[in-house]
Order: C-alpha cells, then sequence, then structure tokens
C-alpha cells in the first residue's frame, strides 16, 4: 500500500452528506436492509400478509442511518422502521405487532390470545430474542478454526471485507456519537452494545458460549417437533406465525453462514432440518431473498479492490456459481 492510501486510510470517517428520500404518501414506507435480521423478519411477515407497502433500502455500509434525517425517524439508528402517514414504527416487534393490528385481513400470523398457542408462540419468540444473531454472523468471520461451509454473498474474500466494513460502520457510530447533540445518549448506548457485541465475537471462549446457546435452543425445538410429529407442520400448529417466521430466518442465517453441518445436518437435528426445508419452500421466503444479480453485486461490491484486480476473471467465476448454488 502507498504512503498516500495509507494516509487516505488513516483519516478519520465522515458521514456521506445523505439527503432525505422523496417518499410516496399513499402507502407504508418500510425502510431496511436485505441483510439485517429484523428487516428480513419484518419483510416476511409483510409478504405473508400481501401487504402494499414502498421500500427504502438504508446503506448502512455508508452509514445512513446515523444522517440527520434519519436519526428524526428513529434516534438509535437501527433498522427497520415503519412510516405510516404521520406514524413512525421503530423496531421489529413493534412493526410486527402494528400491521397485525391494521392489516388483520383473512392472514394472522398470530393465535389467538389467552390460547395455548399464543403461549408456545411467545416462548419461542422469547427465548429467540436472546440469541444474539448478529455476534453469529461476526463471530463467523473471524475464527477460521471453525470450518464452516459459507454461502453466497459470504464467501472468500467478502467475508474479511466485512469484517473491515464492521470497523468501519462503529467508526461511524463514534463519530456520530461525538457530532450529534439531540441524540447522543440513544446513539451512545448503541455503540456501547456494539462494542459488547464486537468482544463476544472476538474471544474464541465467549464466542463458543454463543454457539452453546444456539445448540441448546435448536435442541429444544428438536424435543417440542418430534414431540407434536407428524400431526403439525410448525412450531404450534398447522398454521405458520410469527415465532415460524423467526425460527426459520435463524435457520437461514446459520446455513448461510455455514453452520448447518454443525448443529443439524446428518441426523443430529432431522426435525429441524425437515422443518426448514418447509420453510424454504414458503413463497413469502423465496421473494425474501436477493436475485443472482443483487447477490453479484453485493459481492463484488465487498470484495477489496486488489483481489479484483489480481484474481477478477476467477472471482467472478466463483461468485457466479455460488449465486446460483445459493438460489
Amino acid at each position: 500500500m502507498s504512503e498516500q492510501a495509507k494516509e487516505i486510510e488513516a483519516l478519520p470517517p465522515t458521514l456521506q452528506d445523505f439527503k432525505a428520500p422523496d417518499l410516496p404518501a399513499n402507502k407504508p414506507v418500510l425502510f431496511f436492509h436485505p441483510y439485517n435480521f429484523h428487516a428480513q423478519k419484518v419483510l416476511m411477515v409483510f409478504y405473508e400478509k400481501k401487504i402494499d407497502f414502498f421500500p427504502y433500502v438504508v446503506d448502512l455500509c455508508n452509514g445512513e442511518q446515523y444522517s440527520n434525517w434519519f436519526l428524526n425517524l428513529n434516534p438509535k439508528g437501527d433498522v427497520p422502521v415503519l412510516q405510516d402517514g404521520a406514524l413512525v414504527i421503530p423496531s421489529s416487534t413493534h412493526i410486527i405487532n402494528y400491521v397485525e393490528s391494521k392489516f388483520r385481513g383473512d392472514r394472522s400470523l398470530k393465535p389467538a390470545h389467552n390460547s395455548k398457542e399464543f403461549d408456545q408462540m411467545l416462548v419461542f419468540e422469547q427465548a429467540m430474542a436472546r440469541l444474539p444473531v448478529g455476534t453469529l454472523s461476526l463471530g463467523s468471520f473471524i475464527h477460521d478454526d471453525l470450518k464452516l461451509v459459507p454461502k453466497a454473498p459470504f464467501i472468500g474474500p467478502v467475508r474479511q471485507s466485512c469484517l473491515k466494513n464492521n470497523e468501519k460502520v462503529l467508526d461511524l457510530l463514534r463519530y456520530s456519537v461525538d457530532e450529534q447533540a439531540t441524540n447522543k445518549s440513544a446513539l451512545q448506548h448503541k455503540l456501547d452494545i456494539q462494542l459488547r457485541r464486537h468482544e463476544l465475537a472476538s474471544s474464541r471462549e465467549d464466542f463458543q458460549k454463543v454457539l452453546d446457546a444456539v445448540r441448546h435452543f435448536l435442541l429444544y425445538v428438536e424435543q417440542e417437533l418430534t414431540a407434536q410429529a407428524p400431526r403439525v407442520e410448525w412450531l404450534t400448529g398447522d398454521e405458520l406465525n410469527v415465532a415460524d417466521i423467526s425460527l426459520g430466518l435463524l435457520l437461514h442465517r446459520l446455513y448461510q453462514l455455514g453452520f448447518e453441518n454443525q448443529f443439524w445436518t446428518f441426523g443430529k437435528l432431522p426435525q429441524v432440518e425437515a422443518y426448514f426445508l418447509r420453510f424454504r419452500q414458503r413463497e413469502s421466503f423465496h421473494r425474501l431473498q436477493p436475485s443472482n444479480f443483487a447477490i453479484l453485486r453485493e459481492m463484488w461490491t465487498r470484495t477489496p479492490g486488489n483481489y479484483k484486480l489480481g484474481a477478477g476473471a476467477g472471482f467472478l467465476g466463483m461468485a457466479m456459481f455460488a449465486a446460483f448454488a445459493h438460489k
């Protein structure tokens, strides 16, 4: 790396001048990122309920979530956020509760209150809420001894790029904490959480505790599915609900990161494996997945420039194969 490049890399981060977007006023607007776990959950709920909405992808990699216009929507700088007219709803839990109330239609994703199925759904939801999905992703990029089999787009040099981007986003968050006056407290709290997540992911011992927690939860799911098989297909009955969406997307994230062989394949958890295969057949799940072109674009964008120059053709071939295999 040249001295000039090193000097540029050493410069403090600055936020891009993101302008507030022009948005439609006649339908709800969902601010999200396609690889954010909680945003994926909301998206799948929207697709299951067939809600007409306007999607707006927030540029998390370059810090759009810390721009003034977005912090006016959500002072925490998190996605997803739903804007329905003058009403702004942050966090996936609140958004799902809102759309379940407003867009009831013929498809409810929650069992009746005070029912056994509703209580079961809450147990699963609360258990999954305690699993640090972001730490899982970050730790999988750090610890090569895990011998994972990752899927697109988290393969090859993209993994190292994700680690560097995580550091970049942390720097942007630090910068925002220093620069912001009105949202300082919320952003400082988020920074503390992000730093703790980085500590958990970086320590092999602590990260193993995270993996053990996931394994224990999946063992519990296996026991519950075994007890009710083959009478019902989903966690609490014949109808897919919010807890199923959470579990299915958790399994998909583990699959993308390459953990399936450690957790459920080769006869380890046959009910969980069969459940995941059923989940992946949902139309809403297929709508959630990016196109092959989007996967290739994401992988190419995240690939370091020197790698593109040195092995561009080879990587492009690998990326195309991985993207189509993923689909």
